[in-house]
């Protein structure tokens, strides 16, 4: 069955009339509700899910018909929560082709330090092979308690290197490795170059490992079958790069600016990015010249082999100037964890220990300038698709995010006027897509406060749609922090592991308050929720004493700015309006703040949560679980309101006791208010 990557949540409503009167009548006035806009990504492949398949052999089924899905588990991680394994080389599973294609990419699982082979067959046929192994998949956290979020900066608990030792010492800490999580990773094959297809629509695509067994279990979680258009030629004018080097792309680059050139043109290829000077690991691009791949599909942009340099290279393009463009082409990179390491020479001597890789892997980063444009551009295995530390009237349109250890892309650091537009992002071990208003550390320090430096400005202005995130293994498909006039519309989220759908929150400080209006629209948020690994209070490795993260989740977090002046952060002017939920994993709409903020000024409109397979509340409010500042303690209550109008809660799951809930701090400080029209009555 094909994920529905356009999703229309109205039925279209037939309307007949009859009139005697032969006078001509106006034209009748049209609704814009009786045409809604589609959400999600327009694609260039078909999915479809292995358990929508035909199964044979051993090939066995997995899902989880009880309790939360959960990390390190098959069907827990997998789209839709079901998968198909496969124990032996007859096993198989298949399926009737709905496109024309010739490229295949396959999502699958196998066990920790194995390798695996996947048989393509179409009509019985072998057309092609995929490699399928756990080099880029399988994380391990220590225990799940607060000691161990407090020994390990937060953003980086849960990323630790494949296969460690039952008590690793390594890191500073003697930690059993108990917890595994990213187990999934995906493969691809080009079946044909010239751009025709090579599986007709009634065509039977299988799929087969010829390796599968006992002890190599081989998991399908889906398959996609993409149409590839033949290469693009260079354009007129460009300089062609001559050699598959970094040194070759430079001179390109180079040569371009001195004869006046438009840009550089990349022919098809794997481009490897050896240093010519390892001090200086990213290609800068001049202004105003274009980056022209021959398709994504074709042009890659790649380190040097990991026999060779080692997993985690840095790479990556950075931008000199205005008027940049990038598109058509591939970055893959070989970052398996996004780790802390354990400086032993920093504690002897009383420093900070633990060296981040924080700040590196990042496909395109640092300052972006003026119109840059960046088109159809496939980014996979690096830290981060692309950072954007500020920058106006950027483009993104088209591009796929893909099992990267942390964003898909972030726009931050006073980004304005931007948009980011039909892209997609999967597998993804932090935000997907994200606005964060965050001030840098990298300006003219402050005299009054020194440790932070002169910001810029918020995020303004800047608007993510029609865009699809998924399978995202630690934080959200869609997230706000700070800022105003920014926009999130037009698209879909599903199947977060741990952590919500929807994020609109101002805990990472410094950063910009909410000003302004922040609009969330037009949305469908489906299973999505969870408990973070890290969140269990001080209960050692208790998973029922984490946080329930909503499927959207709001929180009022660090009323103050460290920044001089020392300011009060408002958390205000948010607009949530035409949200499908479906089938939170605990609650719908989870509503938080720590000691000192309140919510104000913030209004649901047609919110629309159903409980049917999974959820346990509509809307709730409670205790964030955040240690508030020393000499408070205890328990800290939500505080402020919100209005809520249009919207309802329904399904199997939906009662009079679990539509909107408040914990007992939060019962006198919190209240959803009835703004009419909603499926329940009065304020709550």
């Amino acid at each position: 069955m094909i994920r529905p990557i356009l999703v229309s949540i109205c039925a279209c409503l037939l309307l007949a009339a009859c009139n005697d009167d032969d006078e001509p009548k106006p034209p009748p006035v049209e609704d814009p509700d009786d045409n809604p806009v589609p959400r999600g990504a327009t694609v260039p492949w078909d999915e479809y899910e292995a358990e929508s398949g035909t199964s044979s052999g051993g090939a066995t089924l997995e899902q989880t018909t009880s309790g939360p899905w959960l990390e390190g588990t098959l069907s827990g991680e997998a789209s839709g929560r079901k998968a198909v394994t496969l124990h032996g080389p007859t096993d198989a599973v298949e399926w009737t082709s709905r496109v024309k294609a010739n490229a295949v990419v396959v999502r699958y699982s196998v066990p920790d330090e194995k390798e695996a082979h996947l048989d393509v067959y179409v009509n019985g046929a072998k057309v092609g092979t995929l490699t399928v192994n756990s080099d880029f998949a399988w994380l391990y956290t220590g225990p799940n308690n607060t000691e161990t979020h407090n020994a390990l900066p937060r953003q980086q608990v849960d990323e630790l290197p494949q296969n460690p030792s039952a008590s690793d010492e390594g890191f500073g800490l003697k930690l059993p490795w108990n917890s595994a999580h990213h187990i999934y990773d995906e493969a691809h094959v080009l079946l044909a170059t010239d751009g025709k297809e090579t599986i007709k629509v009634g065509d039977v695509v299988k799929l087969v490992s010829p390796d599968a067994s006992a002890a190599l279990p081989v998991t399908i979680d889906f398959m996609d079958l993409e149409l590839v258009p033949a290469p693009l030629s260079a354009p007129a004018g460009y300089v062609v790069v001559s050699q598959f080097t970094e040194a070759a792309v430079v001179q390109a680059l180079q040569d371009a600016v001195a004869g006046g050139k438009p840009g550089i043109f990349l022919p098809p290829g794997d481009y490897v990015m050896s240093h010519v000077d390892p001090a200086k690991p990213k290609v800068y691009v001049p202004a105003g010249l274009t980056v022209q791949g021959a398709g994504m599909w074709y042009t890659r942009i790649v380190p040097p082999p990991t026999q060779e340099v080692g997993y985690n290279y840095e790479f990556g393009f950075r931008l000199s100037g205005d008027n940049i463009t990038f598109q058509d082409f591939a970055i893959f990179g070989t970052w398996r964890n996004r780790t802390v390491r354990y400086n032993k020479a920093a504690a002897d001597i009383g420093n900070w220990p633990w060296d981040s890789y924080d700040g590196i892997g990042r496909a395109f980063d640092r300052y972006m300038h003026n119109n840059a444009v960046f088109k159809r551009l496939w980014i996979e295995r690096m830290i981060v698709g692309g950072w954007v530390e500020g920058g106006n009237n950027l483009l993104w349109e088209d591009c796929r995010f893909r099992n990267t250890i942390a964003d898909g892309i972030n726009l931050c650091n006073g980004t304005t006027n931007s948009r980011i537009v039909n892209c997609t992002a999967r597998n993804n071990g932090d935000d997907a897509f994200a606005m964060w208003s965050a001030i840098t550390w990298d300006k003219a320090p402050i005299p009054e406060t020194p440790w932070v430096h002169q910001p810029e400005g918020p995020d303004q202005g800047n608007v993510i749609e029609r865009c699809t995130a998924g399978l995202i293994w630690r934080a959200a498909g869609f997230a706000v922090y700070g800022g105003h006039d920014n926009v999130i519309k037009d698209s879909v989220v599903y199947d977060t592991l741990r952590y919500p759908g929807i994020t609109v929150d101002n805990e990472f400080a410094p950063q910009h308050e909410f000003s302004g209006i922040t609009t969330i629209q037009n949305m469908t948020v489906e299973r999505c929720g969870g408990r973070m690994w890290w969140d269990d209070d001080g209960v050692q490795g208790d998973e029922a004493a984490r946080r329930k993260y909503g499927a959207v989740w709001l929180f009022a977090a660090n009323p103050y700015s460290p920044a001089a002046p020392y300011s009060f952060i408002r958390f205000q002017g948010i607009r949530m309006k035409d949200i499908d939920i479906i089938d939170p994993v605990y609650s719908g709409i989870l509503v938080q703040t720590t000691q000192g903020q309140r919510i104000e000024n913030t209004e649901f409109d047609g919110i629309r949560i159903v409980m049917e397979k999974s959820g346990e509340v509509g809307m709730t409010a409670n205790d964030s679980h955040k240690a508030p500042p020393s000499p408070l303690s205890g328990k800290i209550a939500t505080t402020g309101s919100i209005t809520v109008k249009n919207s309802s809660i329904t399904g199997s799951r939906a009662n009079s006791g679990s539509l909107i809930s408040k914990d007992d701090v939060s019962t006198g400080t919190f209240s959803f208010k009835d703004g009419g029209g909603n499926s329940w009555t009065g304020e709550r």
